[in-house]
């Protein structure tokens, strides 16, 4: 299974590359580069503040509304997974579940990619001056960052289930008639189950913290040297 960090970053680089080229081939001057520039800087703020947060919200919703009103995410629904458990192949049930946390996994990643470039565009110049709002926007980075790694440590035990299960099937039919391998593989898809309820719900919390902290310290990152005597995030 792909990393969707991999191909989230794949994505970037090639839009990246793309529009470096037909900028290089199009350059007629240093005036229209600089003009160019600022279009393009105009065009991601407009973006993260159009849309990006707004879709932030949109998914926190949307997983809120599956941790309380979608059946598959409710703990009775593992007598669905475990009625479809395999000796041959994997669970329909628990691959429908992954693909939609990978869904909103590769939503967050390409959400956050647009957000540290736009707290990056209102970082200014090393001039001298109060640096209270710079220090602050170096907290949002880092907090965004943070959960980044939390969910590319989650995108990895996806992995490592698949790359269990399989070895749990291995041995399952090499050994068809011991039953600790059958008790094993239903105990290893309900953890896995757990993990997948707990997830949405880390994932929820994501998106909530991600648009409630730029949100509330939106003119901080727009306007950091103008905050006086202000250290902290809200």
């Amino acid at each position: 299974m792909r990393s969707t960090v991999k191909k989230v970053r794949q994505k970037q680089s090639t839009s990246l590359v793309s529009h470096s080229s037909i900028e290089l081939s199009n350059m007629t001057g240093d005036s229209f580069l600089v003009l160019n520039t600022e279009s393009l800087e105009q065009s991601i703020k407009t973006n993260v503040e159009s849309d990006v947060l707004f879709n932030l919200l949109t998914y926190a919703k949307q997983l809120n509304e599956l941790i309380y009103n979608d059946e598959r995410f409710s703990k009775d629904y593992f007598k669905e997974i475990e009625k479809n458990i395999s000796n041959s192949s994997s669970n329909k049930f628990l691959n429908e579940l992954i693909k939609i946390i990978e869904f909103y996994f590769e939503k967050y990643l390409l959400s956050s990619i647009h957000l540290r470039c736009y707290i990056q565009l209102h970082v200014p110049s090393n001039e001298s001056g109060n640096n209270q709002g710079v220090n602050i926007q170096k907290q949002i980075l880092k907090e965004i960052q943070e959960m980044e790694t939390i969910i590319e440590a989650n995108e990895n035990l996806f992995f490592d289930y698949y790359k269990k299960h399989y070895e749990i099937l291995k041995y399952l039919n090499k050994y068809p008639f011991i039953e600790d391998y059958h008790l094993y593989l239903i105990e290893y898809e309900r953890k896995i189950f757990d993990d997948i309820r707990s997830i949405l719900l880390e994932l929820r919390t994501i998106f909530l913290k991600t648009y409630d902290i730029i949100r509330k310290n939106l003119t901080k990152i727009q306007m950091p040297r103008n905050q006086e005597n202000i250290s902290m995030i809200n």
